[in-house]
Order: C-alpha cells, then sequence, then structure tokens
C-alpha cells in the first residue's frame, strides 16, 4: 500500500524521486503539491484503491501519513 501511494504521489507532482522527509510530508512541502495537485492526487488514490473520499475529508488529507491512514482505515 505504502509503495502505490508513494508511485501516486510521484507521479501527481511529476517528481523524480521522494524527498528524505516523506513520511513527514505535507501539503506546501512540495512546490507543485498545490490545490490543483491536491485533487489530482485525490482522485488518484481513489481510482487505485477502489475507494470513495468525501470532499469534507479530502480536506483533511493534508499529509502523506493523514493520507496513509485514512486509507487504512477506510
Amino acid at each position: 500500500m505504502m509503495k502505490t501511494l508513494e508511485q501516486i504521489f510521484l507521479n501527481i507532482m511529476r517528481i523524480q524521486a521522494l524527498p528524505q522527509n516523506f513520511e513527514n510530508l505535507k501539503i506546501g512541502d512540495v512546490e507543485k503539491w498545490d490545490s490543483l495537485n491536491h485533487v489530482s492526487l485525490i482522485l488518484a488514490i481513489e481510482s487505485k484503491f477502489n475507494i470513495k473520499i468525501k470532499p469534507e475529508d479530502s480536506i483533511e488529507l493534508t499529509s502523506y501519513k493523514k493520507i496513509l491512514n485514512f486509507i487504512k482505515n477506510f
């Protein structure tokens, strides 16, 4: 699950490698993690993991840890 999420992140943010602090990464830490790419990230996660994320939940998913925990507890 973590590798899949990491790959989604790399693809959406169009970066070659994960930052060293990836586990602690949050919106704004990567230049390309803006509001538009956040929506793209949420849509990609929904598609890959076959889940539906409510808009009010997506607003709260502002870090790698929060996203990972959400998916684990879905």
